[in-house]
């Protein structure tokens, strides 16, 4: 990339992000915040009352009803778009057309094509793309990775996910349950899953094998998955996610969820309880609470864990490894022994930082367009594959850059 990095242009060394759709962001703002080189600039949504929200917490950003004007504006470097998925083509590319740099939130699009004409544009731009907030950015996940690069452990062999949790029953807007715009866990979910395994796997994978359920008539969207993945470089992987809110795949292993927060199971068996009690009026007060930070799970411990994605286990040839709370466990010829590390960054902070360090120095991040195309590729061929019940072949996966 030869254009000047936007941390040049906003003549500080810091680079300025606009939030696009502030109440879908606010993990993403508090990551932002975090950074030390990254500041809030402005921010656009529909709902004024979102924006005096927002301008309660930041008074000196701007605040714009258009998404075209917080694209158009000179004080703005970067932009992380939380719309409605059937929104985030045309936003980004009015994001890309205004110079910006772009995270725009899973899934990138609804289709390949889509996805393809925003990942073009931004390489003809020169800015960068990034998808996020997804589980791949979690530094459990690159440790993993660097572990089977590092060959101790032999080549990689195969990697069994499961993950089962209450998805489908938690407060919900429309849009979440209607697979035709985004909804539904193989877009929402499989979007975490697939990157993770993709990270995980290292090579290209070949073809997807899957199955997908939608067991509830009243929410009419998949709310289940089993996949198998086959990874050019001779591994393969299988993903199941079950979001139905009967079992909880934390009494396999470690009581510990997404955030890195400690759980318990039976917590999880509430999800739809409190769907009933609220009510078909009730659900988008549940969903805007959940999002606001009101309704907290865990277990009161103020200990932040590694976030876990369910349960994992990586095979090598010579060894195999799972998550712990503070780090990994791996089992190799000799012994069992635990490699811990603090957990002091979530997966936002990786994602964020990801995307300053590739403004600063001009090198694409690890996480760019075309890795978000190839995690999008897998979420469609797992739908077309639940649908023709056959194996389908994948042409734009890309591999994972050293």
């Amino acid at each position: 990339m030869t254009d000047s990095p936007a941390a040049s242009r906003s003549g500080t060394g810091t680079v300025r992000f606009g939030i696009i759709g502030v109440g879908a962001a606010g993990s993403e703002i508090q990551a932002i915040t975090r950074h030390p080189h990254l500041t809030i600039a402005a921010a656009a949504d529909h709902d004024p009352a979102a924006l005096d929200r927002f301008h309660e917490r930041f008074p000196s950003a701007a605040r714009y009803l258009s998404v075209e004007e917080l694209c158009a504006s000179a004080d703005v470097d970067a932009v992380f778009i939380g719309t409605p998925t059937p929104l985030h083509t045309a936003h980004t590319l009015l994001a890309i057309e205004g110079g910006k740099h772009v995270i725009v939130a899973k899934p990138m699009a609804l289709s390949l094509e889509d996805a393809e004409r925003t990942v073009s544009a931004a390489e003809r731009a020169g800015v960068f793309l990034m998808v996020g907030h997804t589980q791949g950015y979690e530094p459990v996940v690159a440790k993993i990775r660097e572990i089977i690069a590092g060959g101790s452990l032999g080549p990689l062999r195969m990697i069994n996910s499961w993950y089962y949790t209450d998805w489908i029953y938690r407060g919900r807007v429309p849009e979440e349950l209607d697979t035709a715009q985004g909804g539904g866990v193989v877009y929402r979910q499989g979007a975490h899953h697939f990157d993770v395994l993709r990270l995980i796997g290292g090579s290209k994978i070949r073809s997807v094998r899957a199955m997908t359920g939608a067991w509830d008539a009243n929410r009419a969207t998949e709310g289940a998955y089993v996949a198998f993945l086959d990874f050019e470089g001779g591994a393969a992987a299988t993903a199941v996610f079950n979001g139905y809110d009967h079992f909880h795949s934390v009494e396999l292993g470690f009581p510990i969820g997404e955030g890195g927060q400690r759980v318990t199971s039976e917590e999880y068996a509430s999800a739809r309880k409190a769907l009933a009690a609220a009510g078909e009026a009730g659900e988008a007060d549940l969903k805007r609470r959940r999002r606001s930070g009101e309704l907290r799970r865990g277990s009161g411990d103020p200990k932040r864990y590694h976030s876990f994605y369910g349960l994992t286990i990586v095979s090598c040839e010579r060894g195999e490894i799972r998550q712990s709370p503070d780090g990994l466990i791996i089992y190799d010829e000799q012994e069992r022994r635990e490699f811990t590390f603090e957990a002091d960054r979530t997966g936002r902070d990786v994602m964020v930082d990801e995307m300053y360090r590739a403004i600063a120095s001009g090198e694409p991040p690890l996480h760019d367009g075309r890795w978000g195309l190839g995690t999008l590729e897998v979420c469609l061929a797992v739908l077309e594959s639940g649908r023709k019940r056959r194996e389908v072949f994948l042409h734009h996966q890309v591999a994972v850059r050293a």
